[in-house]
């Protein structure tokens, strides 16, 4: 444990050095690199609020959105929007206000109606209220008045309250609506009634809204975006300066649009472009470590200098573009080349991050250059999102027609706004966009090849390679096993259609599931798909058998490399069976001990690792799901989803999959895959009350996709092999303990 615990943190030591290598010398390759057209030479020097030295010409026509007048027209549109108020959430101020003035004069009346009390004390109750002011004389009034005058003043406190409360009253309000309630008793009071009313009906008016800051900074937003922008062209050989006028900030804005300001020193520059390629390889390194950790197990170093290399490529190669003097050089830069090819050999999440940041920094390089931003941004990150079916070549060049159809909006966006342009002007443009898109899928497949042979990443065009199934190493598992490779080729199947639920790389499953077999080849009977009668296993001790059983892990690795198969094929053969128990052998031989404790477990495991990846992990689940229903024969779509989950539950209590990066939902997805394919492929039918038999598996009567290509591969085996391919002699039991002997020769020795 101390061992593993101690790799396991020097495997992080490594990884967190090779992070910071790479942050490092990517980060100062792209100063580097688009430092280049950052620096140039300007002409003026002007500052706000001095005179000209000199008259001063635009050298070309631009045309900008000027930030001054927009902030300055922005900042006035904001002022214009006064302060919003609403009424409180869930209170009615109104009625609340109400229902205190009827309690009030609950209070009053009672009081009134005190025959124990002298007037003093009453008096005193009354300017005892809380929240109300009575001062002697209204209080004398209040209980001297008749009971006819005392209800009058009660109505009437209670209708000036109920109009005035029924509207919005801000806190800025709040002594006009009072004086208002002064001026609202009815001309028919008498005065001392009068003198009452207008001293306690103004106490009732509260506010009845409250300031709403979010909606006022919400209409004080509309205002602001409502604000249109200001455009100011500027024609080439017109006056900006004359000498001796005061510049304004107007002027300086027009200058530096126009790139004339000239620089005290261009380590300024340097430090902004330093800090936009830092920002920039920040968010690529988290990308890759939040979503691409899986490939540290398959030397992450080897992925992460690919990165690079192709990121720095792409960069010089936009930063060449636009240090030419040919203006639409740079729209023939195959952003969408890279979107792609990352999109393939890392993941999709990943190669947005880096269109995004790297067409940010083709557009920081370059005064006005949004437009190229945009334009690679676009076409990038359209490449990827529709790229679909990798392993067809004719998926990169529809790619490459989507990057085309964006960079044509893209070109097309900024230039219809602009009086002198012609549509005869944009079809030049619009040409080389298309001509863009093609190139981009050419250099994807291009670019492939190079990854392969530069880093032995595995890539799509390998991938369709090895699927062919007249493959050397294919063709011999079908001679020698050819129920191992037929029990390949239907696991290749049931893992495919799971990988295409989850969004899991098929291609990449397809293949593996061909070969994570192959070591059986090198032992063939021992493994029950290939057994036809008689199972060595009968004349073995369970250790024996166990150490065939485990050795087609180890074999299958050795035959891997011989014949140079990738590191993600290799991965497959691994890992599919994690670091389960040989179940079967195991029991045996604990039934043989009597004791389980005088078994050692680990004899009997495999060495693993546990699957490291979704793909292997899916298939990994596809080989012990496609095994047993093969042994099982289930009957019945119950049947088939008892054996289906059972078997992921086992796995998923083991732990087996912890690492393989699927979810719960990728799991249930899996599931409904494995049960849907085993149902079709069992025949199972619909039970119907009254015809029970017809819940019985019955025999297919046409042959299946699986068994056409067996058909075929078998074909061209005997083709292969006629002349040199002698028939296996018969496994006997005197054999089996003859290559169980040598197994172990072979591991002492």
């Amino acid at each position: 444990m101390k061992s593993a615990t101690g790799q396991s943190r020097w495997q992080e030591m490594i990884q967190s050095s090779m992070l910071w290598i790479f942050a490092i010398t990517l980060t100062l390759g792209l100063t580097l690199i688009f430092s280049f057209n950052l620096v140039s030479s300007a002409s003026v020097t002007v500052k706000e609020g001095e005179p000209a030295p000199e008259d001063i010409f635009a050298p070309r026509t631009i045309t900008f959105n000027s930030e001054l007048r927009l902030k300055q027209a922005q900042e006035e549109a904001r002022a214009s929007v006064s302060e919003q108020y609403r009424p409180p959430e869930g209170e009615d101020i109104g009625r609340q206000q109400l229902q205190q003035v009827a309690a009030i004069f609950a209070f009053i009346d009672t009081v009134r109606a005190d025959t124990q009390a002298d007037e003093e004390t009453k008096l005193a109750y009354l300017q005892a209220i809380d929240g109300l002011t009575i001062e002697d004389q209204v209080g004398q009034d209040l209980l001297s008045m008749t009971s006819a005058e005392y209800d009058q003043v009660k109505s009437e406190v209670s209708r000036i309250v109920g109009d005035l409360m029924r509207e919005d009253i801000r806190e800025d309000q709040l002594r006009n609506y009072q004086r208002l309630a002064r001026r609202s008793a009815s001309l028919t009071l008498t005065p001392t009634q009068e003198r009452v009313v207008t001293t306690l009906a103004p106490q009732f008016i509260i506010p009845t809204v409250i300031p709403d800051p979010e909606k006022t900074e919400a209409m004080r937003e509309e205002a602001v975006t409502a604000v249109e922008p200001f455009p100011v062209t500027i024609a080439a050989g017109q006056r900006i300066l004359r000498e001796g006028d005061i510049v304004t900030a107007s002027d300086i804005e027009k200058l530096a649009q126009l790139g004339l300001l000239e620089q005290e020193s261009i380590w300024p520059t340097v430090t902004a472009i330093f800090m936009a390629s830092l920002l920039s390889v920040v968010i690529i390194t988290i990308y890759w470590n939040q979503y691409n950790r899986t490939l540290w197990q398959q030397n992450g170093i080897r992925y992460l200098g690919a990165l690079e290399v192709l990121i720095l490529l792409f960069a010089l190669l936009a930063s060449l573009m636009l240090a030419s003097n040919n203006s639409s050089f740079i729209y023939w830069f195959p952003m969408a080349a890279l979107s792609m090819l990352l999109g393939v050999i890392f993941s999709p999440r990943l190669s947005m991050a880096v269109t995004v940041v790297l067409a940010g920094l083709i557009g920081f390089a370059v005064p006005n250059s949004l437009e190229l931003a945009l334009y690679a941004a676009a076409g990038g990150l359209l490449a990827v999102l529709t790229l679909r079916d990798t392993q067809h070549f004719n998926a990169y060049f529809r790619s490459g027609l989507a990057a085309a159809v964006a960079y044509s909006v893209v070109i097309v966006m900024f230039r219809i706004n602009q009086p002198t342009t012609e549509v005869v002007d944009l079809l030049p443009l619009l040409g080389v966009a298309l001509a863009n898109g093609v190139l981009s899928a050419a250099l994807t497949l291009v670019g492939f090849f190079l990854t392969g042979v530069l880093f032995g990443i595995t890539t799509t065009l390998q991938l369709q390679e090895m699927s062919r199934l007249d493959h050397p190493l294919l063709q011999e598992l079908l001679r020698r096993a050819p129920g191992t490779y037929h029990h390949s080729i239907m696991v290749a199947n049931l893992a495919e259609q799971a990988a295409d639920k989850v969004k899991a790389n098929s291609t990449l499953i397809r293949v593996g599931a061909f070969y994570h077999d192959i070591g059986k080849m090198n032992r063939p009977p021992f493994f029950s798909e290939n057994q036809e009668g008689v199972n060595p296993h009968d004349s073995l001790d369970p250790y024996t058998s166990a150490r065939i059983i485990i050795s087609h892990v180890s074999d299958g690795l050795d035959l891997a490399k011989q014949y140079k198969l990738p590191d993600r094929i290799r991965e497959f053969i691994a890992q599919h069976h994690g670091t389960r128990l040989v179940q079967g052998f195991y029991h045996k031989a604990v039934e043989m001990a009597g004791d389980e404790a005088e078994v050692d477990k680990e004899q009997f495991r495999y060495p693993g690792p546990r699957p490291r990846s979704r793909e292997v992990g899916i298939m990994m689940l596809a080989d012990v799901v496609e095994s047993t229903s093969r042994a099982l024969q289930p009957n019945s779509e119950k049947a088939i989803e008892k054996l289906v989950n059972t078997l992921i539950d086992d796995d998923l209590t083991e732990g087996q999959l912890d690492e393989s990066g699927l979810t719960l939902g990728d799991i249930h997805l899996i599931r409904e895959s494995f049960i849907k394919t085993l149902k079709g492929r069992f025949h199972v039918r619909v039970k119907y009350p009254g015809n029970e038999a017809l819940e019985v598996a019955e025999a297919p009567a046409a042959v299946t996709h699986e068994e056409a290509l067996l058909e075929t591969a078998v074909a061209q085996s005997e083709s292969a092999h006629s002349d040199n391919n002698q028939p296996a002699p018969p496994l006997t039991p005197e054999l089996a303990e003859q290559i169980a002997e040598e197994i172990v020769e072979d591991e002492q020795g």
